[in-house]
């Protein structure tokens, strides 16, 4: 009976360790890790996202295996253990009235350091340092378990959300994968720290992150500054301006100041007439945006206007002058750009 006995335990040791090193893998795996493998039809990765979507219902499932393996280690190994110790304290003439009191809590004390290491410490430390192999390899288990027990877990769930509920927190069934930009920027100068990013890669990830922060007019090219062509420019004129400035895109400022659009080089390059002013339907539309804009909505403008160009304003739509998709870009990637 004994062997039988410390056999279940072995089996309940392993059975927790399952459990824990699920639980501890999908709280530390992130989705991002797993859906490439699930987009390419690893059935594993889509249990795993699904065990992510639903973590509540599936920790809920770990806690109950926990439970009961711990409980079944106590009933059955730690009798068994006391069992084998008696006839050694019986041998060296310990009083027949402390053999059961000394056995017994060696034999907890020996059944709990092993639960620890075996059962607890190993498979966490190993899901820590290893979580996407082991989600992989451990969390379709965990689902399984999840769905094959779904009554009881939505029970123990329900019970568990109204807890948090009575004390004002707002349970959760999805592991939160989002990010604010100051946490993103820790998370950059920490892998930048170990070694996983060079300071070119850090620095120019820092950027992209403050992009949303800065607004267009610091990068805005003033209007005393600006290579622009007037209303009644020619094509001739339009190569004499490009052969100057070593532009390739001009806007067309009126004698109020007001942007009609833009022309670029290769416009003038169509027209028959070298002399004759580009009439106004020949101006590409130029994209406006207010000096207040953030960088990376400037970014998304432009980008869905298919526009390198855009004149910047003020609050009472006075130009200010222009920015070009290299201007912005040029903030991103750290390093100037000479093209308008």
């Amino acid at each position: 009976m004994t062997v039988l006995q410390l056999l279940i335990g072995a089996l309940t040791q392993v059975t927790n360790a399952f459990f824990v090193g699920a639980e501890f893998a999908l709280i530390s795996v992130r989705r991002s890790q797993v859906e490439p493998q699930a987009a390419a039809g690893d059935r594993r990765a889509r249990r795993v996202i699904w065990g992510l979507e639903h973590v509540s219902a599936v920790l809920a499932t770990a806690q109950l295996g926990i439970t009961v393996s711990s409980l079944v280690l106590g009933v059955v190994a730690e009798p068994a253990i006391a069992h084998l110790m008696e006839p050694v304290f019986h041998a060296v003439h310990l009083p027949h009235g402390a053999v059961h009191p000394v056995s017994f809590a060696l034999a907890l004390a020996l059944a709990t350091y092993l639960h620890m290491l075996v059962g607890e410490m190993v498979p966490k430390n190993v899901a820590l340092a290893a979580p996407v192999r082991t989600a992989l390899l451990l969390g379709p288990g965990l689902v399984a378990m999840t769905r094959a027990l779904r009554p009881v877990i939505f029970a123990i769930n329900k019970l568990a959300n109204g807890i948090l509920r009575l004390l004002r927190v707002e349970p959760k069934d999805e592991v939160n994968a989002a990010f604010t930009g100051d946490e993103l920027a820790r998370m950059v100068d920490e892998s930048r720290d170990t070694g996983l990013l060079d300071e070119d890669e850090s620095e120019l990830l820092r950027d992209a992150l403050a992009l949303g922060e800065r607004p267009v007019s610091e990068v805005v090219l003033p209007l005393h500054q600006m290579v622009r062509a007037p209303a009644d420019v020619t094509p001739r004129r339009l190569e004499q301006l490009a052969v100057a400035s070593g532009y390739s895109r001009f806007p067309v400022v009126a004698g109020d100041g007001t942007v009609l659009g833009y022309l670029h080089i290769k416009d003038a390059l169509d027209r028959a007439d070298r002399d004759a002013p580009f009439p106004r339907k020949a101006l590409r539309p130029i994209t406006t945006v207010k000096a207040d804009t953030r960088l990376d909505d400037v970014l998304t403008t432009m980008r869905h206007a298919a526009a390198h160009l855009a004149a910047v304003t003020d609050a009472d739509g006075v130009l200010l002058g222009v920015v070009t998709m290299a201007d912005v870009l040029k903030e991103l990637v750290g390093r100037q750009h000479r093209v308008s």
